[in-house]
């Protein structure tokens, strides 16, 4: 009994001297996890007919849903929004489940589940890729925590469940028992890829694991084309306004401000130059450093800056984009904000005025939503480094889809992965008689011996 009362009064006082510095506790932290998620499903419950919801659900499930798969024109903006509440419900109550301390990556995980909720990823393929990594965990005699974020970042290749479960060249029900065997597999070696593959990118994507996906899928796809399955580039985008999109993505942006900012000045910990000071790289916690509340400044405040962009160029908010907005609001508590934002933009506005594809074309304008993954350039070489990749990575992106066939719903994140391994080097390179820089800097470890 003695030790029963003495856990709980150290977990009320370590709680209570968290929340005294700003930093978010585990109690806390699921509870604003959990009202996003209630946020979503109202969203949902407003803007959808209840009628519809069951068939929708199943239409959605048994889509091939590969790039690019938008769920509200296949269903609606109901339910798509219904589908992205129940994979953030499902990715939140699993990290609940097993005690996964709420921290940068985590947040970020979440809602990467919730913006692909929107396009190509739902129940039924997510669930083997997660047994695989359960099956890894097991096989490795390690706890399933220990791979559990891993594993929501491995369902971008969730499309390849889909590709073979409902493809027309197979039987149904052989179709889909090797969509799931596929899928199982695929998670089992996600994992080992996974922890490789982070090595290379010198801590500035980070969105790692849709490199490890993208190379997988690409080895997916040739071995398909090779013994004779048509991977189809796909298209299915919603057209005209989506005004329900646009008022949710914005309420949620000013409900973040609005509850951080009143929270930040009660306890008097505003401070936002402790985010926009750091440096992006995915290893150093923003969200345990900077403050919960600070923290959501911070996101909201990407929100409206990519509900500005989206305004400005006049474009249709549909699932893509809303689910591009998504992840990279999450990503803002690993480091990305307004300031190393705005330099990869430029890089991206300059490049897509060069290029053949529409400025306005939902390709174009996910690509520079998700050239925030390469937030750190900007911290690390300045607004001219940061130009430099934003500029590659548009050019890289807009033709880097061929090769995984769809597969990979983290396209985005394979271009990102690339860029990072080629052009970080020669900037470090082109950089090394100025501030010691990421390979040759005070992060490196020969600065580390010196």
């Amino acid at each position: 009994m003695k030790k029963i009362l003495a856990s709980i009064c150290q977990r009320h006082f370590f709680d209570q001297h968290l929340e005294k510095r700003g930093v978010i506790s585990v109690h806390n932290g699921y509870s604003l996890l959990f009202a996003f998620n209630l946020f979503l499903l109202l969203s949902a419950v407003i803007f959808m007919e209840p009628q519809k919801v069951f068939r929708e659900m199943l239409t959605i499930m048994f889509s091939e849903s590969h790039l690019v798969t938008d769920y509200v024109a296949l269903t609606s903006v109901g339910g798509a929004l219904f589908n992205a509440s129940i994979m953030t419900f499902v990715a939140i109550a699993v990290c609940y489940h097993y005690r996964v301390p709420v921290t940068g990556g985590m947040i970020s995980a979440v809602f990467m589940v919730t913006g692909y909720g929107l396009f190509g990823k739902n129940l039924f393929n997510f669930i083997p890729i997660f047994l695989g990594v359960r099956l890894y965990s097991y096989l490795m005699n390690q706890p399933l925590k220990k791979y559990l974020l891993i594993a929501l970042y491995s369902s971008s290749v969730s499309p390849i469940v889909s590709f073979f479960a409902f493809n027309d060249s197979l039987p149904a029900y052989f179709g889909s028992f090797i969509g799931y065997l596929i899928g199982v597999l695929t998670g089992l070696i996600m994992v080992p890829l996974a922890l490789h593959f982070q090595a290379l990118f010198k801590k500035v994507s980070i969105y790692s694991a849709g490199f490890t996906s993208g190379m997988l899928c690409t080895m997916v796809a040739g071995i398909c084309r090779m013994f004779g399955f048509d991977i189809e580039l796909r298209a299915i985008v919603s057209k005209g306004s989506n005004l329900p999109l646009i008022i949710m993505m914005v309420s949620l942006s000013l409900l973040m401000i609005g509850y951080g900012l009143a929270m930040a000045v009660k306890r008097k910990r505003l401070n936002m130059r402790a985010i926009w000071s750091h440096s992006g790289k995915i290893e150093y916690d923003i969200l345990r450093e900077s403050g919960v509340y600070n923290t959501m400044i911070n996101m909201g405040l990407m929100g409206l800056l990519l509900m500005s962009y989206v305004s400005i160029l006049g474009v249709n908010l549909n699932g893509p984009i809303a689910g591009a907005m998504f992840c990279v609001i999450g990503f803002s508590a690993c480091g990305a904000h307004v300031f190393n934002a705005l330099p990869l933009f430029a890089g991206v506005l300059l490049a897509n005025t060069m290029n053949i594809y529409a400025m306005t074309e939902t390709v174009t304008v996910t690509a520079a939503i998700f050239a925030m993954m390469l937030c750190a350039v900007t911290n690390a070489y300045g607004w001219k480094g940061g130009m430099i990749v934003g500029f590659i990575h548009t050019s890289m992106v807009l033709n880097i889809d061929v090769l995984h066939g769809g597969l990979n719903l983290y396209n985005n994140g394979f271009s990102g992965g690339l860029v990072a391994m080629m052009i970080i080097p020669l900037l470090d390179f082109f950089h090394k008689s100025r501030t010691p820089r990421f390979l040759n800097g005070r992060n490196s470890p020969e600065a580390k011996k010196r």
